[in-house]
């Protein structure tokens, strides 16, 4: 028997064109697989620079109540999880108010900026709005403190895609004279307030 005719024999049952066919059925699977975990479900790179705004509606300390911060944040994306960290740049509130002055402003630069090591992850939902966690632990000038932000995530397209807002609005809560209020996350800065003299 030929090489010829002993291959063919062997190859009787054995259709190459099904083996091709299989093989450019699973990269197809595979690939339709990568883009729909990663462009449909998957989650936006939230590495970068950011700036968070918060304001306190409710605290056991009043002077506290109305007072608006805001934090510079560097964050990096592992997975679903974001490690990171802040830094207080702006204050307006009540507490420390001059008589000279309409509002108590402060801008803070240089190492008058109270920093803070940042945690946080991204849980995924099918059927609903993402949430993303952020978890601070602030160095100030007389002691650390505990701040916890929660975030809902609107779609664009229901289950799936980008989201929808480019700010996020949530809660926060402190452990601060028990502080809660709202909080804003953006890439975009936030307007401020600048100091007001009273006229004599």
């Amino acid at each position: 028997m030929s090489e010829i005719q002993f291959w063919n024999v062997l190859t009787k049952d054995f259709a190459f064109g099904d083996i091709l066919e299989a093989i450019v059925a699973a990269i197809c699977i595979a690939l339709l697989f990568f883009f729909v975990k990663e462009k449909l479900f998957g989650i936006p790179d939230f590495s970068g620079k950011w700036f968070l705004k918060s304001i306190t509606k409710q605290s056991k300390f009043n002077p506290f109540i109305s007072m608006e911060l805001q934090h510079q944040l560097f964050l990096r994306l592992e997975g679903n999880n974001l490690r990171g960290a802040s830094e207080k740049i702006y204050e307006n509130s009540s507490y420390g108010m001059r008589k000279t002055h309409y509002k108590h402003v402060l801008m803070y630069v240089g190492h008058h900026r109270s920093s803070a090591k940042i945690e946080g992850s991204i849980q995924k939902r099918i059927f609903n709005s993402d949430i993303l966690t952020l978890h601070a632990t602030e160095y100030g000038e007389r002691r650390s403190s505990t701040i916890y932000c929660r975030f809902e995530l609107k779609k664009k397209y229901w289950i799936f895609g980008g989201y929808k807002d480019h700010t996020f609005e949530g809660e926060f809560y402190s452990m601060v004279a028990d502080q809660k209020g709202k909080v804003w996350l953006s890439q975009a800065e936030f307007s401020k307030s600048i100091p007001q003299i009273i006229p004599k």
